[in-house]
């Protein structure tokens, strides 16, 4: 009787701890949910915040044309606090600093892959195979000899005829998978270098106050030019002066007087901001590109608004106009790391 009293004491207990056990990991589930919708509400309201204060500059100064100009620290600026226990911050990226994929030429995408490291033979192949990749042969065109024959592949497919919509599909590419994944299937060197370079949108002209080297190569400028730049933009300021190039007129006289190539401007067409929340030891994370002119599209290809557009909105059984002085290209939360910053010139 007492052998039985003991093992029913001690199932007993088993299934308490397990229950106890089980109902705190829901219970912190729950808890880390609830708080993760709260961060998520706090990324997006200093998001707001941001695009607020830009787009009162844009209106002043007819343009964005780098985060070195006043909007640069639009949460501070404008007062804006965040919940007790939380951090805020935010980073930007001009997507327009980098080559844009879907407007390069298969000349452009191999100047890149070269200067990222990849052999000139390879580079030169690879910028026809990507460059063919995304656009749609009519059907009358001779095969090219050095193209790939995906239709021999397990399963076979076909190139799709339109830009890039990730960087994982690349790994579809012939020719540019040993070039951009080992044979585990991790990103080289390479990768990371072209992914720094290149944006997967498009848009029409590259900003000479961002751009990077490999795009300010593609579009023919030298090591001469590349060097003026990088001075003029790590040479201490005074206070108030940004260092900003307003128009190429003004980009050309830091290069010598030599002329800026077509294909660059001095305005941000594409931005991506980069939303930062931590509160303990839990961090949220929301990526998102917008258009801050007319000549940037999304890297679907799919028609986007036209910034400040009005547009239609539902609102119960009435429907509400709201003029949204940007056009959002893409928006990731919570997703893998953000890109590492941009590598300097030289």
């Amino acid at each position: 009787m007492i052998i039985l009293v003991l093992v029913t004491i001690l199932l007993a207990g088993f299934l308490l701890t397990a229950f106890i056990r089980r109902t705190g990991t829901e219970l912190l589930a729950d808890a880390r949910a609830a708080e993760q919708g709260q961060m998520r509400a706090e990324a997006y309201s200093a998001l707001e915040t941001t695009l607020a204060v830009m787009a009162d500059f844009r209106a002043a100064e007819g343009a964005l044309r780098s985060p070195a100009e006043s909007w640069g620290n639009a949460l501070a600026d404008s007062g804006y606090e965040p919940a007790a226990g939380r951090q805020v911050t935010i980073a930007f990226e001009d997507e327009s600093g980098k080559l844009s994929l879907p407007q390069a030429t298969a000349e452009e995408i191999a100047a890149v892959l070269e200067l990222g490291g990849a052999e000139p033979n390879d580079a030169e192949r690879m910028g026809r195979v990507l460059h063919a990749w995304m656009r749609e042969a009519p059907a009358d065109t001779a095969a090219d000899f050095d193209a790939p024959d995906y239709t021999r592949a397990e399963p076979a497919y076909k190139a799709p005829g339109r830009p890039l919509r990730s960087w994982g599909e690349l790994a579809a590419v012939e020719f540019d998978r040993q070039i951009f994944f080992d044979e585990d299937g991790r990103a080289t060197e390479v990768f990371e270098a072209f992914r720094r370079e290149v944006s997967l949108h498009s848009f029409q002209t590259v900003n000479l106050n961002s751009a990077q080297a490999g795009v300010l190569t593609a579009r023919g400028l030298g090591m001469a030019e590349l060097g003026a730049l990088e001075s003029h933009r790590t040479q201490p300021r005074r206070q108030g002066e940004t260092g900003v190039f307003r128009s190429t007129e003004e980009a050309a006289v830091v290069l010598g007087g030599a002329g800026i190539p077509a294909g660059f401007g001095t305005n941000i067409e594409a931005l991506r901001i980069n939303v930062t929340v931590q509160q303990g030891g839990v961090e949220y994370r929301l990526s998102v590109v917008i258009s801050t002119g007319s000549g940037a599209a999304p890297a679907t290809g799919r028609k986007q608004e036209t910034p400040g557009e009005e547009t239609q909105v539902a609102a119960g059984p009435e429907r509400k106009v709201l003029n949204y002085p940007f056009a959002v290209l893409e928006i990731r939360e919570d997703s893998e790391p953000f890109a590492p910053a941009a590598s300097p010139l030289l």
